[in-house]
């Protein structure tokens, strides 16, 4: 068995099921970063195209975060507040498969200090 130089963090992130980490989007050209005034899905909670996940609270508007695919939330990392959040910083975490979503409950992402 050979073992190239990316075996290792190929195990790490193999612990987790398959994911995506999505950020806080940029929903108008000029935003920046944005505030989670409302979550509308929950962690485990499954979702459609389409479904609003979240509103987001630019300098200039509230607007609604759409699904573009199915999938579940499995963590939301960034809660609902005053709190600015940087265009791309992560928000959370869906899976495809509703079975996996209870596999990053203590999921952290690196560098968020906790």
């Amino acid at each position: 068995v050979l073992l190239g130089p990316f075996d290792g963090l190929r195990r790490w992130f193999a612990s987790y099921p398959p994911h995506e980490v999505v950020g806080m989007p940029s929903l108008s050209p000029t935003m920046e970063a944005g505030t989670i005034a409302r979550w509308n899905k929950s962690e485990g909670e499954p979702f459609a195209a389409g479904d609003i996940l979240c509103e987001v609270e630019t300098d200039k508007a509230t607007v609604d975060f759409e699904a573009q695919d199915d999938g579940v939330i499995a963590r939301i990392l960034a809660e609902a507040g005053p709190d600015e959040i940087p265009c791309g910083e992560p928000i959370m975490i869906t899976v495809e498969d509703e079975g996996d979503a209870g596999a990053f409950g203590d999921y952290v992402v690196e560098g968020s200090g906790g």
